[in-house]
């Protein structure tokens, strides 16, 4: 999990939202960690536009999945 937000992380700083000061990047991550902490299986999507005026849309899957034997990286 840690791996998973620490990318999300990179990803949002490379792309920093544009309503970040309204809510900043720490408690974005905060939240994304407790979604994923929740209950295994949980999916956490960012979507927001960027100060560049871009739309950007960034997914954290669970794997595995609940009722799925196989990852894409096929750990089970």
């Amino acid at each position: 999990m840690d791996d998973a937000v620490s990318w999300l992380e990179g990803e949002l700083t490379q792309n920093p939202p544009v309503d970040q000061e309204h809510f900043p990047l720490w408690d974005r991550l905060q939240r994304s960690r407790e979604t994923l902490c929740l209950t295994s299986g949980n999916d956490v999507v960012h979507g927001y536009y960027s100060k560049a005026g871009q739309y950007v849309s960034r997914a954290l899957i669970a794997c595995p999945r609940p009722g799925i034997r196989l990852c894409p990286y096929g750990e089970s």
